[in-house]
């Protein structure tokens, strides 16, 4: 019974641990990354009317994709009207486009459930919608910073580096009419290294609301994702991403093969305590699952030691502690593993009995020669007569043998054999313990 409890405990521990894991991958997942506006206040805008509306409206805007890039729309009567954009990043095909959007409609709908208000960012694409009208409005507020987990080993010279790299495209999106808000770049950072950004803002912004969004989204990453080799920043009403490898199409992929891919998840402290947490989790489930398979290996050698305490024959072994055989007088300093065993239960007969018994095995007291050895007749101090087989040092029999001899209320088998040899006795179950049983 303990041992099943203490099993349960351990089981429980592991299944808490996997469940620990799999919230933290939740935190480290891939897109989509949704912002919901939790505002209870708005719940009871999100009528059958309103959820109608919101529907026809993805529909559209998913349809748009397969045509722009960018687009936003408007849907219902005045007290039911939501409106949506929605923007793809500028490098993407107009199939992938498409088929990001169509993504995010179902993803926004999932996450964030009877919202009045809602942003799902895919990896290529962002979708948003609102009962308020956001059209032309600049939005920098709630911007979420996304970054690789391992730091650069100089984070100081690193983000000025990156800065400098995010203004110069800034200003190039913003304020050339050609990048049509959008704009790439790379540029060696060291030997190995190789930097490469990407800005965009969405259409309905004027020039100078694109560089207060980047600008913004600039010093947003650099304090929620300082020193991250890699990082993305996920506004509204723009988007920022930069890595140490070429991640998006017409980069020069070759220059540079992604060493470490990055994941997602919003810094809280620094990435020094995200990299504490994996270290202490992974340590902490591979100590509890060696803890769940050493229970295991507990309870099965548990049974398995019970069954055969059950069934096993209590084996006598005798040492001998001085070279020669057995008529050698100084055969005596032997012990029994199991002597007191014997003792208690009045069943002992020690060897010097035997070899008294059977004239030191005789050959005249012989009765006859088994399968496993000679079997000796011998005569005890008080009279009884006694058979003793004395097995081969090459026997394999592991049970004692007893000789039911007529008349005979009590008899012992004695089974030894020096060095290598081993000795065993038992007695009938008449008026005497027995010690040893086994099958004949």
């Amino acid at each position: 019974m303990e041992h099943s409890t203490s099993f349960r405990k351990t089981l429980h521990l592991l299944l808490l641990c996997s469940f620990l894991f799999g919230v933290y991958d939740l935190a480290l997942a891939d897109p989509p990354y949704p912002l919901c506006s939790n505002n209870t206040d708005n719940n009871d805008s999100f009528n059958s009317s309103f959820q109608n509306s919101l529907q026809n409206l993805l529909v559209s805007l998913t349809s748009n994709a397969s045509v722009s890039k960018y687009y936003n729309l408007s849907y219902g009567n005045e007290a039911d009207k939501v409106y949506g954009q929605f923007m793809c990043l500028d490098y993407v095909q107009a199939e992938d486009c498409h088929g990001c959007i169509s993504v995010a409609s179902q993803a926004i709908v999932n996450l964030c459930p009877n919202e009045t208000e809602a942003v799902v960012w895919e990896e290529v694409c962002q979708l948003r919608y609102s009962n308020v009208n956001f059209l032309g409005q600049l939005n920098v507020q709630d911007n979420l910073g996304k970054d690789n987990v391992i730091n650069m080993s100089d984070p100081v010279k690193f983000q000025a580096f990156v800065e400098n790299k995010l203004r110069n495209l800034t200003e190039i999106a913003a304020f050339n009419t050609s990048a049509n808000m959008y704009a790439t770049g790379d540029e060696p950072y060291t030997v190995d290294n190789t930097l490469y950004a990407l800005v965009q803002c969405t259409l309905d912004l004027s020039p100078n609301e694109c560089n207060q969004c980047l600008e913004a989204a600039i010093k947003d990453v650099s304090s929620q994702c300082y020193g991250s080799r890699g990082a993305r920043l996920l506004s509204r009403s723009c988007y920022l991403r930069y890595e140490l490898y070429a991640f998006y199409e017409g980069a020069n992929a070759s220059s540079v093969s992604p060493q470490i891919q990055p994941t997602s998840t919003t810094r809280e402290g620094g990435n020094g305590k995200k990299i504490w947490l994996i270290v202490v989790l992974t340590i902490g489930s591979a100590f509890l699952l060696v803890v769940l398979m050493a229970s295991i290996v507990y309870r099965c050698a548990m049974k398995k030691g019970t069954r055969k305490g059950k069934n096993e024959i209590v084996r006598n072994h005798v040492q001998q502690h001085n070279n020669g055989d057995h008529d050698n007088p100084g055969f005596q300093d032997q012990y029994f593993e199991g002597l007191d065993e014997l003792k208690a239960n009045d069943s002992y007969i020690d060897l010097e009995t035997i070899h008294s018994a059977t004239y030191n095995f005789s050959d005249s007291n012989m009765l006859g020669q088994g399968g496993f050895g000679p079997v000796y007749k011998g005569v005890l101090a008080d009279g009884k007569e006694v058979a003793v087989k004395r097995l081969s040092s090459f026997s394999e029999q592991g049970e004692t043998v007893t000789l039911n001899q007529p008349q005979q209320p009590a008899f012992s088998v004695g089974r030894f054999a020096e060095h290598h040899q081993r000795f065993t006795q038992s007695c009938s179950a008449n008026g005497l313990s027995i010690s040893s049983i086994g099958p004949r």
